[in-house]
C-alpha cells in the first residue's frame, strides 16, 4: 500500500480538543487509521 509522504503532517484533534500531528501516533507503536464517513 503507498501512503500519501503528506500524511504524517496532518493535524487533527484529540479526544480532549488539544492538536496532535498525525505522524506522531506512529513513531513509537502501530497505528491503524479508521475513517467514519456518519455520524449517525
Amino acid at each position: 500500500m503507498k501512503i500519501d509522504p503528506r500524511l504524517p503532517e496532518v493535524v487533527l484533534k484529540d479526544a480532549e480538543g488539544q492538536s496532535v500531528r498525525l505522524g506522531s501516533l506512529w513513531t513509537e507503536r502501530p497505528a491503524a487509521l479508521v475513517f467514519v464517513r456518519h455520524f449517525g
